[in-house]
């Protein structure tokens, strides 16, 4: 594109809002012809910008179909580059947080890179309680394999109306984020380099007490619950002296020995663009980086480098041919944690024991081998295991993963045959492999005895190892096919559309014994009368091998229509009104799971069978001392060969508008969505009625009906040389268990007719607080006894004993409303950027290690320190189980909001003539300020820094060059 810095940081308050009205080319109204965002904006009025963006937006949906907002039935809405190229993060999609109307962004974990090989991913993205499936240049894709930057993507496209789903079949049953990466131009050649760099801060790491707090509130515990307290005063002092190789008074600080609150960011990047009409061509590199939290141990990593390219060429007038390729490099390098542990996620095993072994618990280091000079570090027959030295002593490893991507397009135009006709035929194909590999020697540890001066040899003998070995390896290996035939039919009152595609897919991955296979055929039809009223028409008929012969395929068929309010005559006087559009899409689309396959055969397993001979002296055969075990073949699960698809039977309805100049947009939509006849395992009900205990069986069973309310509303404007965007969207969720399998004995346990994310517990009537109070309730059976300060609980069917037939709903865990708001100014060379999420109409649950601790000789937290007999009940020595049930005693209010991302940008001008085109200086900050009324953890995630990776506040500057 010819577009100066000038005219494209001028529509940074346009870009971005959550209607995405970015920065690509658009479809005029009356013509054929593209137009690009600079070009709009050439005409120095940004109305007549906003206008076109808004309304005559491309919408860039599956297999290469194109159409626009206007004329559109479902609420599709198309991002660019500059919407989401704002956010410091390795994980691209961090950056579609608060931008995207209608999709849920959950920051899990602050992982370095996007997820452990096996282990938890770092980002979760939710439309409509669903996690969309991503499309990748036409082919569905992990985004944990396949990594993306922002400066990689052209276009990318929210789905999740039913007809638009519809278009790329089953396999988008659960919406779709289309993603097309970069197409090259079709005049001149613009080059683009790029750099970031900047710090992340641990936002919310959780504390535990010092050696000091624990003896003094381990002696509290021991004497509420009868023992003599076990660390005297002088013992204290001496542990204030916080030496962590004291033999006697050891207090060892592990998390701040091992784990640092700051790692470092960094990110470049080269692209060029350019071509002909004829040829486009575009190519890719850029180079990700981010460091790890750990002070101590071999080097720890994330470094990840991407490639890509495409070109597009005309052959003849009539034939194109489109290529791509995309490759990318990851490494990740860590220090291995635990001696022969084949767990894949190195921290969550490092901060478990952190947060388990007591400050006191033994000295750091007890001596030192003088012959060797190796270390001799202490553990405890409680504690075996040396949290400082595993993570110093063990080892390390490194997981190499390597990713390609390639797919080609062939397009040839029938015109000469009927006019209006095309042909597309396009295959992909997707490797991803990565392997880990590393050391696992062992350290010497021994277990010291302060009394006598003693050490007693433990496991941990200082085994070491000679070389390298493999620990692991995964595989994803999947081939798509399309073969599409389309045909377009226009003049000045009619537009009329229609298109048959043949998809098919395989996907082999490591872990399956079974490919994954579906394949698709899907029809359309389109029809748009003077663009004023639209219909569009899609059916499917898809086969999946999850399925018995005769049942793996089903027809699903789905429609939508639309009314442009705004082109009637009896609108032509309402100035107010630029654009007004009713909307409506409703269908069945069939949803495959692609989780255990073949369940529609019985399924049987090898198991131990007769033993003979005495036990002790092992199994004798008539007086042979040769052991003998006889095996037999046993069922495990009871195949139903009427298993079939389970059913998305939805609606929507929405309506689009532009008001006051165009000044005002607004997007509103309301969806009723159906699970039917999800597959569900029914063992838990069948073995009462059939005998069938331990035995797995299933049946499209389950039904769930999903509803909730889309919407979005921003204002544009200008004050003098200031422009400026301001507005948000908000999302409403509510699912339904319309049937569920269950078997319970009161009303109040059931699940049908309860809502989904429902947090089931017992209702806490307050604290026991006298012995008398004790005597006259109901018998709680968690513990032998129960004391004063120990938690009370309703009896809700009348039997005079709490246990579980008391719990019943007593909150519910799914947010009800996921917001946004952002405000983009722009003034002269300025733009400033602010967004901010947030989540209402939920409860946490507040009972992982953090809150749930306090007893035995475990580590203890801050929260239970400074909330004993308050929001932690009373702290004793022997775990009062009784007191540790899930109640409402333990639930909080869920909601919160961020400041999770601000941007502060200033755009260099130059010459005409100059060799640099642009230049772009950026200050951005993410995650940077959190309200809630949960204050010690993160409410986004309350195990962020208790059980896996805390998040982090990112502060990052940058720059951005154009030749």
């Amino acid at each position: 594109m010819k577009n100066s810095y000038k005219y494209l940081m001028g529509t940074a308050l346009l870009l971005f809002s959550a209607t995405a009205y970015g920065a690509a080319r658009y479809a005029g109204p009356d013509s054929g012809e593209a137009i690009t965002t600079a070009e709009a904006l050439r005409t120095d009025s940004i109305v007549k910008a906003d206008r076109a963006m808004r309304i005559y937006q491309k919408l860039d949906m599956p297999y290469g179909r194109m159409t626009r907002k206007a004329v559109a039935t479902g609420n599709a809405t198309t991002y660019y580059e500059q919407d989401i190229d704002k956010y410091p993060t390795n994980d691209f999609r961090n950056s579609l947080t608060g931008v995207i109307a209608g999709l849920a962004v959950r920051e899990q974990a602050g992982i370095p890179g996007v997820t452990y090989a096996g282990g938890t991913a770092r980002t979760v993205l939710y439309t409509r309680s669903f996690s969309p499936v991503y499309v990748v240049d036409g082919m569905p894709v992990y985004m944990t394999q396949l990594q993306l930057d922002p400066e990689e993507i052209e276009s990318m496209t929210l789905i999740r109306d039913v007809a638009d789903k519809a278009l790329f079949g089953s396999r988008a049953a659960n919406g779709i984020l289309n993603i097309t990466t970069k197409r090259g131009l079709t005049h001149g050649r613009s080059i683009k380099f790029g750099f970031e760099s900047g710090v992340s801060v641990v936002d919310r790491f959780p504390e535990w007490v010092d050696g000091v707090e624990y003896a003094r509130l381990n002696n509290q515990a021991r004497i509420n619950s009868g023992y003599t307290p076990l660390y005297s005063d002088e013992a204290i002092a001496a542990y204030a002296r916080k030496d962590p190789n004291d033999l006697q008074y050891p207090n060892v600080d592990y998390r701040s020995m091992m784990f640092s609150d700051t790692r470092p960011y960094y990110k470049a990047n080269v692209s060029i663009d350019g071509g002909t009409q004829k040829l486009q061509y575009s190519s890719y590199i850029g180079y990700t980086g981010e460091g790890d939290i750990y002070k101590v141990g071999s080097k720890a990593d994330f470094n990840r480098i991407n490639v890509r390219t495409y070109l597009k060429a005309a052959i003849t007038k009539d034939l194109d041919i489109d290529f791509g390729f995309a490759g990318g490099l990851t490494f990740r390098r860590q220090p291995r944690y635990g001696y022969g542990s084949s767990a894949t996620i190195e921290f969550e095993n490092a901060i478990s024991e952190v947060l388990t072994v007591p400050a006191l618990a033994f000295p750091l280091v007890v001596s030192r081998d003088e012959e060797t000079g190796n270390t001799i570090y202490g553990v405890s027959s409680t504690y075996p295991n040396n949290p400082y030295a595993s993570l110093t002593e063990n080892g390390f490893s490194t997981d190499r993963g390597r990713s390609g991507v390639v797919n080609a397009t062939l397009t040839y135009d029938l015109g000469s045959l009927v006019k209006g006709l095309k042909f597309q035929s396009y295959v992909g194909l997707n490797l991803f492999n990565m392997t880990r590999i590393g050391k696992n020697p062992d350290y010497t540890a021994v277990i010291y005895d302060p009394a006598t001066g003693e050490s007693v040899k433990t496991s941990h003998e200082g085994t070491q190892v000679s070389g390298k070995s493999n620990m692991g390896k995964w595989t994803h290996q999947g081939l798509y096919l399309h073969e599409k035939l389309s045909y377009e039919y226009r003049n000045d009152n009619h537009r009329v559309g229609a298109s048959a595609t043949y998809y098919l897919e395989s996907v082999d991955r490591s872990g399956n014994s079974f490919r994954e296979r579906q394949q698709t055929l899907i029809g359309t039809f389109d029809y748009a009368f003077r663009d004023k009223y639209l219909f569009q028409a899609v059916v499917n008929y898809a086969g999946s091998s999850m399925f018995q012969r005769g049942k793996r395929y089903g027809t699903f068929p789905s429609f939508g229509v639309g009314w442009v309010i705004s082109e009637e005559g009896f609108m032509q006087d309402v100035k107010w009104v630029n654009y007004l559009k009713l909307r409506g899409q409703a269908g069945i689309i069939g949803h495959d799971t692609f989780g255990s396959q073949e369940l529609y055969e019985d399924y049987y397993v090898k198991s131990k069978g007769i033993n003979f001979g005495p036990y002790t002296t092992g199994y004798q055969w008539i007086g042979s001392t040769n052991s003998y075990q006889s095996y037999v073949n046993t069922i495990s699960r009871l195949g139903n060969p009427d298993l079939t698809w389970e059913k998305r039977k939805e609606v929507t309805v929405g309506i689009d508008a532009m008001l006051f100049g165009n000044r005002l947009s607004v997007e509103a939509s309301y969806y009723n969505a159906l699970r039917d006849g999800i597959i569900t395992d029914m063992s838990g009900t069948l073995p009462a009625l059939y005998g069938m205990d331990g035995i797995n069986t299933y049946e499209n069973y389950n039904r769930i009906r999903y509803q909730g309310w889309e919407a979005a509303l921003y204002w544009s404007d200008r004050i003098g040389d200031v422009h400026y965007t301001i507005g948000g969207s908000l999302t409403t969720t509510k699912g339904k268990y319309l049937r569920y399998n269950e078997n319970v004995v009161y009303d109040y346990q059931r699940v049908t007719g309860t809502m989904t994310g429902d947090y089931r517990g017992y209702v806490c009537l307050g604290k026991f607080t006298s012995r008398e109070e004790i005597e006259t309730s109901p018998r709680q059976l968690f513990d032998d006894n129960v004391e004063v300060g120990d938690l009370k609980y309703a009896d809700l069917n009348g039997d005079n004993l709490i246990d579980s037939n008391d719990t019943r709903v007593i909150g519910n865990t799914s947010p009800k409303v996921d917001y946004s708001l952002s405000i983009n100014v722009r003034y002269r060379n300025f733009d400033f950027t602010v967004v901010g999420t947030g989540r209402a109409g939920y409860v946490t649950a507040m009972t992982n290690r953090y809150f749930w601790n306090g007893w035995s000789t475990g580590s203890i937290s801050n929260f239970v320190r400074d909330n004993i007999g308050g929001d932690y009940p009373r702290l004793t020595y022997i775990k009062a189980t009784n007191n540790f049930q899930g109640s409402d005693f333990w639930l909080r209010d869920g909601g919160f909001f961020k400041i999770q991302n601000i941007e502060l940008g200033y755009n260099v001008r130059f010459r005409s003539q100059s060799a640099v085109k642009g230049l772009r200086i950026f200050l951005r900050g993410a995650n940077l300020c959190t309200i809630s009324g949960i204050k010690d953890v993160d409410p986004e995630n309350i195990n962020a820094g208790v059980s896996t990776y805390p998040l982090y506040r990112t502060f990052t500057a940058g720059f951005k060059f154009t030749f």
